[in-house]
């Protein structure tokens, strides 16, 4: 079943999980701020429910660092985290974006990229470039096929697995 714009069901099943996933990613960032705080799941989240992905991401560092993790504890984290952070575009996209067929045949981006307003154009130059100068990057995924979102999909559930037994083996939490 299709929506009229080639975005089948199979792609907003995909979207689900990739939503859900970041969802429980979250959940699981909340319970070791929790722990490290000695205090309740609830009240990590509460504090921080106002905070973007990247904020709360931001954060748990911090907390990681004030309370003196060691240190291959703390690149664990990070790593597991950087995973998030580089798919956290695509997740917005997902959450804020409709999506439509690309030029290519077989993949959907979201439709933004087709019919942007001005005020959504990125700036990827750097801080001392001239004000109003835009780079193209040519690096910069917007277009995805059906197995790319069920790799992204996949790859966020093994992320998660891992990062959950991790917090676990190394105290950050207590067993689900």
């Amino acid at each position: 079943m299709q929506d009229g714009s080639g975005v089948g069901e199979r792609h907003f099943m995909l979207f689900g999980k990739i939503v859900q996933s970041f969802a429980a990613h979250e959940l699981l960032m909340s319970r070791i701020m929790a722990h490290l705080l000695g205090t309740q799941t609830a009240s990590a989240m509460l504090v921080t429910h106002h905070l973007t992905f990247e904020e709360k991401h931001r954060t748990l560092l911090d907390l990681l660092r004030h309370r003196n993790v060691p240190l291959d504890q703390y690149d664990r984290v990070r790593t597991y985290l950087n995973v998030l952070l580089t798919l956290a575009p695509l997740r917005n996209d997902i959450v804020h974006s409709v999506w439509v067929p690309a030029q290519s045949p077989g993949l959907i981006q979201p439709d933004w990229i087709l019919n942007p307003p001005p005020r959504l154009k990125a700036l990827h130059a750097g801080a001392d470039s001239p004000p109003g100068d835009f780079v193209e990057d040519d690096t910069e995924k917007s277009a995805y096929s059906l197995d790319d979102f069920t790799e992204i999909a996949a790859n966020l559930e093994n992320n998660l697995a891992l990062f959950s037994d991790y917090a676990a083996e190394a105290g950050l939490v207590g067993k689900f």
